[in-house]
């Protein structure tokens, strides 16, 4: 079984108290390992200031089985969407690079790798089982 993220806590608290804000009504963190920075244990709360009392342990797990999957979900879209950003930028690059050098073909591969990182978010699977699109002249970016 996979360790229990700060944000994946995050995410389930919210569902069920959606107008708390993490770090004014609610705190949460994890212990990480001192030389790695790995994450060593699971996410906890470690402060509550909403009127209700602080969700007790057997709660937040209720949460974390009822929540999990859509909180994967979540932060596996915002991660991917934060990349595709990424790949982006490197695209834009690639057409001014091309269109620069008065090279049509470059900038038309380039055009259609951006316009195919635009789609990434109606690919199949996304964003949990998809695959990026090749970067033109290279194999992965």
């Amino acid at each position: 079984m996979t360790m229990l993220t700060h944000d994946e806590l995050i995410f389930c608290i919210q569902q069920e108290y959606p107008d708390a804000t993490h770090g004014k009504d609610f705190w949460v963190g994890h212990v990480v390992d001192k030389e790695t920075g790995e994450q060593i244990e699971n996410a906890r709360v470690y402060e509550w200031h909403l009127s209700d009392a602080p969700p007790a342990d057997e709660v937040l797990q209720a949460l974390v089985h009822k929540h999990g999957k859509a909180a994967k979900a979540f932060l596996a879209e915002r991660e991917a969407r934060d990349e595709r950003e990424r790949r982006l930028k490197v695209a834009d690059t690639l057409v001014y690079k091309a269109m620069d050098a008065g090279d049509m073909e470059r900038m038309r591969l380039a055009g259609q790798y951006r316009q195919a990182l635009r789609d990434v978010t109606s690919l199949p699977g996304f964003p949990l089982d998809f695959e990026w699109p090749i970067t033109p002249g290279n194999p992965a970016p």
